[in-house]
């Protein structure tokens, strides 16, 4: 009989217990979402849009930032984000830039970057990503795409206004070139 009191004292408690637990299909959808969550806005200026709409709100810091996503920055826009592995994107004015792809493992470190800046201007301080494996952290431009190697450094991309064949029939003047 001893062992049926102790069993039955101990119930309460495993009670408890089983009650203070929240079970994970009970969760907000604001903690699920941050499994899909790349980045963190940190400071937020001027006109910035996210997403190929003006309709949406625009980002206030401490929003989330996921991969896919197209970040806009006006005339007198900027934005500075950090991503999950500790990448730190800066956005300057006139900027369009999509977070192409964005994956990381906390546990093993590993994932891959792809940033497409399609205009303006990006400041990136590389985190874990690009130190541990720097062939997955790439900066797409309309003309280049760049393999990181540093740690520190920017991107301008300045959308052309005229192709090169038209500036090389308009504008080059050795033209001997042209016709071999």
């Amino acid at each position: 009989m001893p062992a049926f009191i102790a069993a039955r004292r101990c119930l309460p408690l495993a009670v408890a217990m089983v009650l203070s637990t929240t079970p994970a299909w009970s969760q907000s959808p604001a903690v699920a979402s941050d499994a899909a969550r790349a980045g963190t806005f940190k400071q937020v200026q001027g006109d910035i849009r996210l997403g190929t709409t003006a309709s949406q709100p625009a980002p206030q810091s401490g929003d989330a930032l996921r991969p896919g996503e197209r970040i806009t920055t006006g005339k007198d826009g900027a934005a500075s984000l950090v991503l999950k592995d500790g990448t730190v994107l800066t956005l300057g004015p006139n900027t369009t830039a999509n977070l192409s792809q964005f994956q990381f493992d906390a546990t093993t470190q590993e994932g891959n970057l792809v940033l497409e800046l399609l205009q303006g201007s990006v400041r990136v301080v590389t985190g874990l990503l690009a130190k541990i494996n720097p062939d997955r952290f790439k900066v797409k431009t309309p003309t280049a795409v760049v393999g990181v190697r540093g740690t520190d450094f920017i991107v301008e991309a300045t959308p052309t206004t005229e192709p090169l064949y038209y500036y090389l029939r308009h504008h080059w003047r050795d033209h001997s070139r042209l016709r071999r």
